[in-house]
């Protein structure tokens, strides 16, 4: 059986890049699993679901190594678990990791199976490095653009003024919270948002 793994680890990326290169490998949608904006570790709920359900002789297919972890030790360690789990991982960016590296620890040959380990050491840093500075690269350029007054993100359906005025009376036990973003049809989110950007927090 193949399944699909993708990951993106903020809430601006978006998983559809990821998903569209999957579907047309051949990968049935209903088979990808995802997780969006991950914690710290490896416990997470796609992950943890599309590891529930692999069998040995599935198989893996990720667009970019730095998906599968999020940095150069956790991926290793999934890579190792799944060659050790008789589970193949195709990595569509990255072709020859299989050929080259992975196959080679599966067959164990003492000396070649210790330049496979390095080699994937060298890879997975490689990759860690280029996410790094993307994400550096994305930081700086978000920054410059907000300097130059670019707004990001969803145009904001209530004007501070006029939620103000609605958080004043809510402060005045005039309102409830709960009345306060229905009548101005916001959300719960948004309603704490806007009291962030009141107490300049």
């Amino acid at each position: 059986m193949e399944y699909g793994y993708c990951r993106v680890s903020t809430k601006h990326q978006s998983l559809q890049r990821q998903i569209d290169t999957l579907v047309n490998y051949g990968i049935n949608q209903r088979f990808i699993f995802s997780d969006k904006y991950s914690g710290k570790t490896l416990n997470r709920e796609g992950l943890n679901e599309l590891l529930s359900v692999l069998k040995p002789g599935d198989s893996i297919v990720i667009k970019e190594i730095d998906r599968l972890g999020r940095n150069r030790k956790e991926t290793k360690e999934l890579i190792l678990h799944f060659i050790k789990s008789d589970i193949e991982l195709i990595c569509l960016d990255m072709p020859y990791l299989k050929e080259f590296i992975i196959d080679k620890i599966k067959e164990n040959e003492g000396f070649m199976e210790i330049m496979a380990n390095a080699l994937l050491d060298i890879i997975l840093e490689v990759a860690e490095q280029e996410r790094k500075k993307i994400v550096h690269r994305t930081t700086e350029g978000r920054k410059k653009a907000l300097s130059n007054g670019t707004k990001f993100g969803r145009e904001q359906k209530v004007s501070i003024e006029v939620f103000g005025e609605y958080y004043q009376k809510f402060l005045k036990r005039e309102m409830k919270a709960m009345d306060v973003q229905k009548t101005l049809g916001i959300s719960k989110q948004s309603y704490y948002n806007y009291i962030r950007q009141i107490n300049g927090l």
